[in-house]
């Protein structure tokens, strides 16, 4: 089991390369760390995990 010290150092990481990565594959590797943390720990707030890692959840207008 992953501790919380895990996931800040994930989404530190992850700020880190927010801007140094394509867009697309940074929203894939922020997405797929916050499902394999929340099936680790049904208490993880991938809300929170995205705001820290520096990811925008996409909206889509018409």
């Amino acid at each position: 089991m992953m501790t919380r010290k895990d996931y800040v150092e994930t989404a530190r990481i992850l700020a880190y390369v927010s801007d140094k990565t394509h867009p697309a594959v940074f929203s894939k590797m922020v997405v797929d760390f916050a499902e394999m943390f929340a099936k680790d720990n049904p208490r993880f707030d991938a809300n929170r995990f995205y705001s820290a890692s520096n990811y925008k959840i996409p909206s889509f207008r018409n």
